[in-house]
């Protein structure tokens, strides 16, 4: 029986968004997590992509991508490097994010029974994968991990992956870095997002700013709103930036919309008073719960997962139709105009938040869920049956 805080493993976390999101630092979460068990990881990724540049900082190995970003049937020879990546470093487990990675990974791995497959999903799946080709290569998954169990359905139903290979993990958010109320400016409510640095086009970002725009012309709180916009990577190197600081400048919005660099978004989440989240194709964002963890208030796009959790929870927040900026102002005055409550329900609610979403819950629950694997795996071999669990 495998034992993964005594037998050392060499695991490869492929992980080849260009983005940097809830994916991406899921992936780094993942290897740091490992590497301090005692493994060897490595990370497989697109040179120079942002997990790229953030894994070098961490001390991290990175292996690279070779080729085009298109993962078709027909380009998956390009794959070469990846293959010779198993054998070189002696992989005993590959981790995966990426959904079109699914398919050559697996391909590749039915001839190399010895090494475990596990893939991380954390976004929503909009196809139906169910050819016969595709039924032969879910097979040789092992392990599916969701952040939450809201996910279920939706990947068994589009990939009709067993149930039993499920495991849920939360998300890993909530250190406890929270900042005092008497750290916060008290003269205008300080509302917080995130934008990832990949990102070429400002319509995501443009409901936001006319909300909070909005809300300041028609006066209704006591106090003023002022957006921070939130960057890991310098606004200098944006695409967008122009096109941004333009619309500010044209809503007359100079004194209350601003565009700040962060060395890490989830502690500038916790340096505002509401949180908005602006990603609506995942189900769940880690810096929104992260933001909730730590007595924050969060605006979150209204996807599946978001209303579930405020249901079965309370009103820790809010959620909101994505793109509708006139939703947006609503709800946060909303959230400014009642949020003693807010706090209250956020503090007695915390413990069970922890519970579900903490890092000690999702380290044991990834930990578990390698050694389970790597001891099927292991049972796989002994009786000879290659062919998949």
């Amino acid at each position: 029986m495998a034992n993964i805080f005594r037998d050392q493993q060499n695991i490869l976390y492929v992980c080849l968004g260009s983005k940097w999101g809830t994916r991406e630092r899921m992936a780094l979460k993942d290897c740091l997590i490992a590497r301090e068990t005692g493994h060897n990881v490595f990370l497989y990724c697109l040179r120079d992509s942002i997990v790229n540049l953030k894994a070098k900082a961490l001390g991290i190995d990175c292996l690279y991508h070779v080729g085009s970003i298109s993962l078709n049937f027909l380009k998956w020879h390009r794959l070469n490097a990846f293959v010779q990546y198993l054998t070189k470093f002696n992989i005993s487990l590959v981790h995966c994010y990426d959904l079109s990675f699914l398919w050559p990974a697996s391909f590749y791995l039915k001839r190399k029974t010895k090494i475990s497959l596990v893939f991380t999903f954390n976004h929503e799946i909009k196809k139906f994968y169910k050819k016969f080709w595709h039924r032969n290569l879910i097979r040789r998954i092992d392990q599916v991990f969701l952040p939450i169990k809201e996910m279920a359905d939706g990947v068994h139903g589009h990939l009709e992956v067993p149930i039993r290979k499920f495991e849920y993990t939360g998300l890993g958010v909530g250190r406890d870095i929270r900042i005092s109320t008497s750290d916060k400016s008290t003269g205008a409510w300080f509302v917080g997002c995130a934008v990832g640095g990949h990102e070429k086009d400002i319509d995501f970002l443009r409901p936001a700013i006319n909300a909070i725009s909005s809300l300041n012309t028609k006066a209704s709180l006591s106090k003023k709103v002022k957006l921070l916009i939130y960057s890991e990577i310098s606004w200098d190197k944006f695409l967008l930036q122009d096109s941004v600081r333009e619309l500010i400048s044209d809503i007359g919005a100079n004194d209350h919309i601003f565009l700040e660099f962060t060395d890490d978004l989830t502690e500038a989440c916790l340096k505002v008073d509401a949180w908005i989240g602006l990603d609506a194709k995942v189900p769940i964002e880690d810096l929104l719960v992260n933001s909730l963890l730590n007595n924050i208030p969060s605006l979150a796009p209204r996807t599946y997962a978001t209303k579930e959790l405020f249901r079965k929870r309370g009103r820790l927040g809010e959620t909101y139709k994505s793109g509708d900026a006139r939703e947006i102002r609503e709800k946060l005055e909303k959230i400014f105009n009642t949020y003693a409550g807010y706090i209250d329900r956020l503090e007695s609610g915390r413990d069970e938040l922890v519970s579900d979403f903490g890092i000690e819950f999702y380290k044991n629950q990834l930990l578990m869920g390698y050694e389970k694997i790597l001891t099927k795996r292991e049972r796989l071999i002994r009786h000879k049956r290659p062919k998949g669990l």
